[in-house]
């Protein structure tokens, strides 16, 4: 390979490492068509540029055609100077220049410029230039480069290509968007077919390809074999509230490709609500400007083509109108397209040239009921093709275009090269071109509209996605019966039926077990009995004295006992009597109980829920078995909420002694609440808890409860907690596992195993100390300096692989929250007392299965007291029955 490293080649490595081997070792193109339309657009367009203008910005100095350029590798650079210093007065200054016939500009530019400056400084006593120009657009605007600061990246693109050129063979191809308009596409594109590489499919982004090859996926076949039809679930009686986005499934269109057939996910569904009008137009993006509109439509079943023009940007609203005109003459139009340029283009039409009055209402109905073709086929239709490309989709189907080269990419160099030489041959292949275009996107239409139908006789024998499904395999559930009959056998066959109404006739063991059991009823005699003697003096209502007694009236209240060996039951049965005003005849008492429980069963009741976790039809189904009283679930809930109310203000005292203290622990946990999406936030010291409901994940609840915390906050990396102004100290536990988790999903990633043993290392001599000298800063001190240099290794780490990255940005974004407590007393590196905390809620959860807000709200408080008694030693049932409402300290 020549030692020489043209500027050509190190345009096409910018583009693709291999094309710039290629270029590089003058391997002859495989489509000559690229290189000479690139050549000619070039040689125009410097042809008209206004060199004139050049002379302006640079003075007396000289100029060089950047891409005339050529650099080195075997000549070294002059040791008397130094890239970017001044250059001696005695040395003439050379200003590379670059051509441009687009108007956007990219990077690539600018460092081609600066390659130039490299290749210039290789020359006798030639001084490194400053500065150099990019001559780019119609109208040839000067772009001034500072070179200085493209320098760097420019030595490293030449310092790969060097170590490239010592490969006998190119890289491996790895198709980009680039490929389209490469002169080695068919030679890289043959060799990627070949391999069934994944690059084939252009749906998958480079991110989620290497994710692929990172399980050891690495060809479409292989790819394809990961496709799994979902297994159909179970039939709802109510419809789902939203429908779910549709999305394309790589693995689908692999296993369409191994298997050479369309695949189908449901019926695609094509609007025929007028006369379809297909639509291609052409346009010049780096311009913003459209030059080509295409029309195709039918008329007495034979085609009709027409091709709207424009010479210049200016006659672009004359192009539109005419177009407009030729609309009008069909009668209730329809527009149809393959993507989404030409929506775009309709907008911008509208935008950009208004329509008259008369027109207003046309255009609106035009743009409202355009079809996209290709949205139509996304996600729903998977042609046997490497992607959704008309050109690729069409020719699939038998179609083929008249212009060897066509492509859209083509189309825009083909313009750009006739408004600099107005070769009318040019004109005349782009409009073919875009007629075909038109024609094509009907071919594709008319095959989505066969699809829906009956397909088999037409050819196109596709396979629906939805005979691939597994079945849905009935367990347990309710029966979907077709027929009403079909219902009753089936109630018929459920096992407590047949045991309650089947074998109770046949087999008296069964009769006996099988007996309805009630509620335990409560005892005839009471373990105590009362006597209530509350004669008002007055009447509450009117002040009259003239009250009379009479009709004597009985309440038993259910209650429990603890006694040394346990509890038993415990009945006191209240004798009152009821009394009537003489002068208003209003009726009374003093003796009101709003419950017919006492104090320790809802005491008891309240720590079965918990405490001991159990439903409220278990503690209805144990009250009565073991201790006969009869408590209904709706009175367990009842109780459940009475005591939330109760101990309200407690459960507000431990929040306010949390956020006024040194040290807070958060941490966060789904709910259970009907329709999902809720919260349950857990904030901790190392004596408290407090579970706060929330119908979000939103930071809002963090606002709230810990307003005008100034300790320090323990947490996860949840960014929610990064709002909160205080200091902070993020879990390494969490950050531990997470590293540890993509080292066994990155085995081989030795930039990531490198960061892990760096931090795995520091962490482990942290941990030794704290063991032995406790969270106490003085101890903790020594390793601070080892912090900080754990900190620069990690950011000076050259990473290239997507998990290494995501770590280094994540230790750096988090660089003063992982090691404060190495600055603080008694502040854990760890969030295990949250995370204790949520154990303790999520096995409620469990028993809870669903709840509304106000019943999570209210085991949030009753589990929050519970909780911070066990921390400070407290037993929650004594604390229950001794009816206190402040906790000690």
């Amino acid at each position: 390979m020549s030692p020489e490293i043209t500027a050509a080649a190190f345009a096409a490595h910018l583009q693709c490492p291999t094309k710039g081997w290629l270029v590089r070792a003058g391997e002859i193109p495989t489509n000559a068509f690229w290189s000479s339309i690139r050549a000619s657009v070039a040689e125009a367009y410097k042809a008209k540029a206004a060199v004139g203008r050049v002379a302006l910005l640079t003075g007396t100095a000289s100029t060089i055609d950047a891409e005339s350029t050529m650099w080195d590798t075997n000549k070294p650079m002059h040791p008397h100077q130094r890239r970017g210093a001044a250059s001696p007065d005695s040395c003439p200054q050379v200003i590379p220049i670059l051509y441009s016939p687009w108007e956007r500009l990219d990077k690539s530019g600018e460092l081609l410029v600066a390659f130039a400056a490299l290749a210039l400084y290789q020359g006798p006593r030639c001084p490194m230039p400053t500065a150099g120009c990019i001559v780019n657009g119609e109208h040839f605007r000067l772009k001034r480069v500072d070179i200085v600061p493209q320098l760097s990246k420019a030595q490293e693109v030449l310092d790969v290509m060097v170590a490239l050129a010592e490969s006998p063979a190119p890289p491996g191809p790895v198709l980009n968007e680039h490929c389209p308009a490469r002169e080695y596409q068919s030679r890289c594109r043959g060799i990627a077919i070949e391999r069934d590489d994944l690059s084939l499919l252009t749906a998958i982004t480079p991110k989620e390809r290497t994710k692929f090859r990172a399980k050891g996926v690495t060809t479409i076949t292989q790819l394809s074999y990961g496709y799994r039809p979902r297994r159909r679930r179970r039939p709802k009686s109510t419809p789902r509230r939203t429908e779910l986005q549709t999305r394309h499934d790589h693995k689908l269109k692999a296993f369409a490709l191994k298997k050479g057939k369309i695949h189908v996910v449901g019926t695609p569904l094509v609007p025929s609500d007028g006369h379809p009008v297909f639509i291609d137009v052409e346009g010049a993006p780096d311009r913003n400007f459209y030059y080509l509109v295409g029309l195709r439509h039918h008329s007495s079943g034979e085609p009709v083509h027409w091709s709207f023009w424009a010479d210049r940007a200016e006659d672009e609203g004359q192009m539109w109108r005419q177009c407009l005109g030729r609309l009008r003459q069909v009668e209730n139009p329809q527009l149809f397209h393959y993507g989404a340029y030409e929506s775009r283009f309709l907008r911008k039409m509208r935008e950009r040239w208004p329509p008259d009055d008369a027109d207003t209402e046309f255009v609106d109905r035009l743009i409202e009921r355009a079809v996209n073709i290709l949205a139509i086929m996304y996600g729903r239709v998977y042609f046997p093709t490497h992607t959704n490309g008309l050109k690729e989709v069409s020719r699939w189907l038998g179609f083929e275009w008249h212009w060897p080269h066509s492509s859209g990419r083509a189309a825009i160099f083909a313009r750009r090269y006739w408004e600099l030489t107005s070769d009318d041959k040019l004109k005349q292949e782009l409009i073919i071109y875009n007629g075909d275009d038109c024609h094509a996107a009907e071919i594709v239409a008319d095959a989505l509209v066969r699809l829906s139908g009956d397909n088999k006789e037409r050819g196109l024998d596709p396979i629906q996605v939805g005979s691939l499904e597994v079945p849905f395999q009935r367990t347990f559930g309710k029966l979907q019966c077709a027929l009403p009959e079909f219902e009753k056998i089936n109630a018929a066959a459920y096992w407590n039926y047949q045991r309650s109404r089947v074998y109770i006739r046949t087999d008296k063991t069964i009769a006996k077990s099988t007996r309805r059991k009630r509620l335990a009823s409560p005892a005839t005699s009471a373990n105590k009995e009362t006597t209530v003697d509350d004669k008002p003096e007055t009447c509450p209502k009117c002040g009259s004295t003239k009250v009379w007694s009479f009709g004597e009236m009985a309440r038993t209240i259910y209650d429990l006992k603890f006694i040394k060996g346990g509890i038993k039951r415990w009945m006191i049965r209240y004798r009152y009597r009821r009394h009537r005003c003489g002068n208003c005849r209003a009726e009374m008492t003093i003796f009101y109980r709003k419950t017919k429980f006492g104090p320790n069963l809802r005491a008891y009741v309240v720590y079965l829920v918990i405490e001991l976790r159990l439903s409220n039809q278990k503690i209805s189904e144990h009250l009565a078995q073991v201790l006969g009283v009869a408590v209904l679930a709706s009175a367990v809930h009842e109780m459940k909420s009475e005591a939330a109310r109760l101990y309200e203000p407690t459960y507000r005292s431990i929040l306010r002694e949390i956020a006024s203290g040194p040290l807070v622990h958060a941490d966060e946990t789904k709910g259970v609440v009907y329709g999902g999406g809720h919260y349950v936030w857990i904030f901790t010291n190392l004596t408290s808890v407090a579970y706060v409901y929330s119908p979000s994940r939103e930071a809002v609840v963090l606002e709230d409860v810990l307003a005008g915390f100034e300790g320090v906050l323990v947490s996860d990396f949840y960014g929610g907690y990064d709002a909160v102004p205080c200091r902070q100290q993020k879990c390494l536990i969490h950050l531990m596992r997470d590293i540890n988790e993509e080292l066994l999903k990155q085995p081989f990633d030795e930039e990531l195993a490198s960061i892990a043993r760096e931090f795995g290392s520091l962490l482990r001599e942290i941990v030794e100390t704290v063991d032995r000298w406790g969270l106490k800063r003085h101890h903790l001190g020594k390793h601070r300096r080892a912090v900080e240099r754990f900190f620069g290794k990690v950011a000076a780490m050259p990473c290239s692989t997507e998990s290494a990255t995501a770590l280094q940005k994540r230790i750096g974004k988090n660089r003063e929250k992982l090691f404060t407590f190495l600055h603080c007393d008694s502040i854990p590196w760890n969030n295990n007392n949250a995370e204790h905390a949520v154990r303790a809620f999520t096995r409620l959860r469990n028993t809870m299965a669903s709840s509304t807000a106000k019943g999570t709200a209210d085991y949030c408080i009753l589990l929050s007291v519970q909780q911070t008694l066990r921390y400070r030693g407290i037993d929650f049932l004594d604390f229950l029955r001794s009816g206190k409402t402040e906790i000690d300290a």
